[in-house]
């Protein structure tokens, strides 16, 4: 069974992609001002992570989007608000 996404999926999936900046800087904090140094090793470890975690949320994104181009989701909005350009 599918799930039928709406306009409030796709805006959780587009803010879900914004935690990877949030992801980054929490990073940062930690490689910058940690007084327990992270090695080399460690930061490639947590760079590979975030990058699969990063690519993980993107996907979801793109399905979330591409379900609802082939389900006219978008016409139902533009039939909900006259007059929107999409």
């Amino acid at each position: 069974m599918t799930q039928k996404y709406d306009r409030f999926n796709l805006e959780a999936e587009i803010m879900s992609v914004w935690n990877t900046k949030d992801d980054l800087e929490s990073i940062t904090s930690r490689m910058m001002d940690d007084p327990d140094p992270m090695s080399e090793d460690d930061i490639a470890n947590v760079l590979i992570g975030l990058t699969e975690l990063h690519d993980i949320r993107c996907k979801k994104l793109f399905n979330v989007f591409e379900s609802m181009i082939k389900e006219k989701r978008f016409n139902e909005v533009e039939k909900l608000t006259p007059g929107l350009v999409l």
